[in-house]
């Protein structure tokens, strides 16, 4: 992986660039992570979020997540893409979402969170921790 890395949310409103090296790179299969993708899981990295720059207009979303803890999901405020998320239990780090990268191969997860909750047709398997 070569930084810095690029990124946009779907209507090109938002851009950010991604300075450092992720943290670690990770499919999130739990129940509030499917309803905000849509999906049977989300898939991110952790970056510390002096890393991140964004330019264009942000909304957010804040919720409580299973652990207790505020989790606050950022999107465009034009087409409502996600793209990142700030969780209260990790301070400092931010959540990027990896299909929003302009080169989205250039991470590959290496864990997997929540599979205990994940959907059982969801056969995501990777080596690493979980």
């Amino acid at each position: 992986m070569t930084v810095p890395l690029t990124d946009s949310c779907a209507c090109g409103a938002v851009r950010y660039t991604i300075a450092g090296a992720p943290k670690f790179a990770f499919i999130c299969q739990c129940r509030a992570c499917q309803q905000m993708t849509g999906s049977d899981h989300a898939a991110g990295f952790g970056l510390d979020a002096e890393n991140l720059t964004i330019t264009g207009a942000l909304k957010h979303y804040q919720r409580t997540a299973a652990s207790g803890h505020a989790v606050r999901t950022y999107f465009c405020a034009h087409c409502s893409a996600p793209v990142y998320n700030d969780p209260e239990r990790a301070v400092g780090l931010v959540m990027v979402h990896i299909g929003s990268l302009d080169d989205p191969s250039a991470i590959t997860p290496d864990r997997i969170f929540y599979p205990e909750v994940k959907i059982d047709w969801d056969r995501i398997d990777i080596a690493g921790p979980k």
